[in-house]
């Protein structure tokens, strides 16, 4: 999207509020399409009905046995709070009446809602995933439901989506997020009661769109670095795209043209199982407006698809996004900012925010000391806004990443969902249902020198470290071997070398290098796509880590 396009969001994004005309009111009685037929509403809580009717209109809502009224406010906006529900598998129907029009939602179960957010690797649907015929022939689970969010983007909280519920079929599965539907299908054997799961995530955003303006602007670093840019390009717009049309003449457009070309080159490449070793087109300057790429525009996600779900109560969410921010050293203060914020919007307190850790993403190299892209960052920050946080699990998906395909240069979507379900769901089995059992892999604690080796002490070793392999599902393979894989080390200088590692305890680990006579750093998986196998005694990897700090 050019520039000149962005200018209509530009404006309307900085736009505080603006008055209701007569036109803008409800000419009749509605409802969000979240209260609907088919839906989950949440247990336990509160049961929030809302809507819109002609202003001064007197609601009355039946939900099952309970009842409640409320007038419409001057804009047409109603909203009534009904006794909290215990999960039931029975059907209950909603009536909603005005005197002139009466709605019925029907076929309402209630359990647990979870929201699914983030970006293409959450919005990968179960279609698009290897291996699942077998899992679609049991797909058909009346207590499963789905919404997904559809539409676009705003510079205004909406308060309504497009979107509908629909019970868990075979075909309906194949077109919901492949993560969401493992995690719910885990969820809801667990328990055995209702599983909602609502679908709000877009391919290649960013996570500066999923946050509040409200948000952004809390924060000195957040809002010099996302939000006063925006402003400063309505502010001087004539001045914002001379400068954008300064980079196109000296070499932008060429750039961008050629970057298509290489990518283009590339999927045929992989598609013919062909090598493919070209480099990528070196970059001009950094584009001066790159607020033309509308999944980087702050905010504009956040109040399309997350405004209009704030008032329907959920259990929690889990997150899978960070691809597109992999050259974001502020990413760990985005995604703190947001889950803050979701938090006390929601008003539910501290739910359970589940963040999946970026996998591999390319050719794994074994002994490779090199980190190519920023992906080992933004799997530390990741971890560290899941350690800073209440109630943040964090879901390490290191071995269920890309294939050892030596075509498969760069697999931004990995084929395999089940796993990463999986290790979600034990993590909410932790932070949100009370389980004991180990939800997370080997987690660093402290490195402590000892002559020229580095012993290295882990959280979560369950009953016990040990080497590992990959899920038999998975798709990326690693050889068995007695071999520990994965750790280099390094002395003052910082320069690291490949390390040889040997299980010293329980949960403790050796890391030495004949070639370091004093290390004082050592670091795990810290590349893009590395070759670990690092896992507990409940079979989940190893979260990536260094004690070298830039």
């Amino acid at each position: 999207m050019k520039y000149r396009q962005f200018l209509p969001l530009l404006a309307l994004a900085a736009l505080t509020g603006s008055p209701l005309h007569a036109e803008d009111l409800p000419a009749k009685l509605r409802l969000p399409s979240l209260l609907s037929d088919h839906m989950v509403v949440q247990r336990g809580t509160a049961v929030r009905i809302w809507g819109w009717a002609p202003p001064g209109k007197t609601v009355t809502v039946a939900l099952g046995m309970a009842s409640a009224q409320a007038t419409a406010n001057e804009k047409g906006e109603w909203q009534v709070s009904l006794d909290k529900l215990p999960a039931s598998s029975k059907p209950i129907e909603l009536q909603v009446a005005d005197g002139a029009t009466t709605l019925s939602v029907k076929d309402i179960l209630v359990g647990d809602v979870w929201l699914c957010s983030g970006q293409s690797n959450m919005a990968m649907n179960l279609g698009g995933c290897a291996n699942i015929a077998g899992e679609l022939a049991k797909a058909s689970s009346p207590e499963l439901r789905f919404f997904t969010v559809q539409g676009g983007t705003s510079g205004t909280p909406l308060d309504d989506c497009v979107g509908k519920w629909v019970v868990c079929t075979p075909e309906t599965a194949k077109a919901f997020s492949a993560v969401g539907y493992y995690f719910g299908r885990e969820i809801q054997q667990l328990l055995q009661i209702p599983v909602g799961l609502i679908g709000s995530h877009q391919g290649a955003s960013s996570a500066q769109v999923w946050l509040s303006r409200e948000a952004l602007a809390a924060s000195p670093e957040l809002d010099k670095t996302y939000l006063q840019p925006v402003l400063n390009i309505l502010n001087n717009p004539e001045e914002a795209k001379a400068a954008h049309d300064k980079w196109l003449a000296e070499g932008g457009a060429q750039y961008e043209l050629e970057k298509k070309k290489y990518y283009a080159d590339r999927f045929q490449a992989d598609q013919k199982k062909e090598p493919f070793t070209r480099p990528a087109p070196t970059p001009p300057p950094a584009e001066p407006n790159y607020f033309t790429n509308q999944m980087t525009f702050p905010t504009v996600l956040f109040n399309a698809r997350i405004h209009p779900l704030l008032q329907f109560p959920i259990r929690g969410a889990i997150w899978y996004q960070g691809e597109s921010n992999s050259a974001d050293k502020l990413y760990d203060k985005l995604l703190a900012a947001l889950i803050t914020d979701w938090r006390t919007r929601w008003g539910l307190g501290d739910f359970p925010f589940l963040i999946v850790q970026l996998p591999n993403k390319s050719k794994q190299v074994k002994d490779s000391v090199e980190q190519q892209g920023g992906w080992a960052q933004v799997r530390e920050l990741q971890a560290r806004v899941a350690q800073a946080l209440p109630n943040v699990g964090l879901a390490t998906t290191i071995d269920v990443g890309s294939t050892n395909d030596p075509s498969e240069n760069n697999n931004l979507h990995p084929m395999e969902k089940e796993n990463i379900g999986k290790r979600l769901a034990l993590a909410a089995g932790h932070f949100a249902y009370g389980s004991t059992a180990e939800y997370a892999g080997p987690v660093f604690q402290e490195a402590v020198v000892q002559g020229n080796k580095i012993q290295v002490t882990f959280t979560h070793a369950a009953e016990g470290l040990k080497i590992g392999v990959p899920p038999k599902s998975s798709l990326t393979p690693v050889p068995p071997t007695e071999e520990l894989l994965g750790f280099s080390i390094a002395g003052a200088d910082k320069k690291f070398v490949p390390a040889k590692a040997s299980l010293s305890g329980k949960d403790t680990i050796q890391v030495w290098s004949d070639s370091v006579s004093a290390p004082l750093y050592v670091r795990y998986g810290w590349q893009t796509s590395p070759v670990v196998n690092l896992y507990n005694s409940a079979d989940l990897p190893a979260t990536p880590f260094r004690t070298d700090k830039d």
